[in-house]
């Protein structure tokens, strides 16, 4: 394809409202280009992500069809500014996420980038100073040597990268688009608050509590990741040729994740899921030393199994509870209280099907005995986690009540509720 092909076909897609079959093809071809400078940039930042932390997870990707076609109508929908098919840069695109919680070893590594890719590259950073939704990260745009085909490079470290799948999977299980939009929403107001957590003045976090039980995110993040959660445990243990690539949908029913040993096997059946699920998301991704622990944390978004926001979250608001009765706020904690047990209280009984979901799968020929064994020990220690933390967090109460008996005694029936959610998810772990 030449240059003006390319442009012709961008223009074509952007300007009308379906596209065509022929026009299909053609996208797809042109993504199939970027499997060579994809590559070539991906081993270099792998090698180098490595040396900086050992424990750090570099993917690539090559950008989804329907997000390509949603980029061209956006932008020449948009009197002031045409994207250029040729000039759309993350097309391509490595993710490096850095488990380190400061930036100092996102910095070594775009130093490192700049060194191997000269002056020309760019830069967007929105670490320091999130973007106005709340998004932080390093992006960086590089020329491959050989192509001269640009490919974007993400880097993030876990905090961050929690907090952008967060977006996509609230957009998902709610049909919002706060990823595209910014923080249009209340959702998105939700969202740009917990970005900001850590720092927020009482009444921005009191309106985050407020929003989070009225739309309850918690919940429903809890019912779909941990009932999804099971179905793709199930579909990884069954697959017995594993290789490092994946093509993986997600819709609101549910994920499904295929690997495969060759990436033009993968883009296959990318492109055949594509044309016959075009109401789901689905997305190709490569991982050089592939686990579902990777995999999921790496694309929570799209595998819909596992998000720290379940952990993080509970820990941030049981955090403020101790303040508040540290301070002799008793009224705010007996209100909010009730969102933190119900929230603790429905993540308990889930944790709890999940057990009962894997006893009807140990007598399954299909999945080795081993691995559900070590299935097992995960369940215990997640449940034995929850337990642990939220005992803690019932003697932190009494340790902070200073008030009359009559506030002891309210403080103390909020806490035994607690503590009765967690003595019956142990009973069912002992079944």
């Amino acid at each position: 394809m030449t240059n003006g092909d390319i442009e012709r076909l961008g223009k074509r897609i952007g300007t009308s409202n379906t596209v065509s079959s022929d026009d299909l093809e053609m996208l797809q071809k042109y993504r199939e280009t970027f499997q060579i400078p994809i590559s070539h940039v991906f081993n270099f930042i792998l090698d180098a992500a490595r040396k900086i932390d050992k424990s750090s997870i570099v993917t690539f990707r090559i950008k989804r069809i329907d997000t390509i076609v949603e980029k061209l109508h956006r932008f020449y929908q948009d009197p002031n500014g045409k994207m250029k098919l040729s000039r759309m840069w993350d097309i391509a695109g490595c993710r490096c996420i850095m488990h380190s919680p400061d930036s100092e070893k996102l910095y070594q590594l775009l130093e490192v980038i700049e060194n191997e890719y000269g002056p020309d590259i760019k830069i967007k950073d929105s670490v320091e100073e999130s973007k106005p939704s709340g998004y932080r990260s390093l992006h960086v745009y590089v020329k491959d040597k050989q192509t001269q085909k640009h490919v974007e490079i993400q880097i993030r470290n876990v905090e961050q990268h929690n907090w952008a799948t967060l977006v996509e999977i609230v957009d998902l299980l709610y049909g919002t688009k706060n990823k595209e939009y910014g923080a249009y929403n209340t959702l998105g107001r939700f969202l740009y608050l917990y970005s900001h957590a850590s720092d927020l003045e009482e009444e921005d976090f009191v309106e985050m509590l407020r929003i989070e039980r009225r739309m309850k995110i918690f919940e429903m993040m809890s019912n779909v990741l941990t009932g999804n959660y099971l179905n793709i445990r199930r579909q990884w243990l069954k697959q017995k040729q594993r290789g490092c690539y994946f093509v993986i949908t997600a819709n609101k029913g549910g994920s499904e994740i295929i690997s495969f040993q060759s990436f033009d096997d993968a883009e296959t059946a990318y492109y055949e899921k594509y044309l016959t699920n075009r109401d789901s998301n689905i997305v190709l991704t490569h991982l050089k030393m592939p686990d579902l622990e990777q995999i999921s944390m790496a694309y929570s978004n799209y595998v819909l199994a596992m998000h720290a926001f379940l952990d993080d979250y509970r820990i941030l608001v049981s955090k403020r509870m101790i303040q508040w009765l540290r301070e002799g706020a008793y009224y705010k904690f007996m209100k909010y209280s009730r969102f933190y047990n119900s929230n603790v209280k429905c993540h308990f009984e889930n944790l709890c099907i999940e057990t009962n979901v894997l006893e009807s799968c140990m007598n399954d020929p299909e999945i080795p005995r081993h691995q559900l064994m070590k299935w097992l020990k995960e369940i215990k220690q997640r449940l034995q986690l929850w337990s642990k933390e939220t005992n803690d967090l019932f003697y932190s109460f009494a340790r902070e009540i200073k008030g009359r008996r009559i506030i002891k005694w309210l403080v103390m029936s909020r806490a035994r509720r607690l503590a009765k959610a967690v003595s019956e998810g142990q009973r069912s772990l002992r079944k």
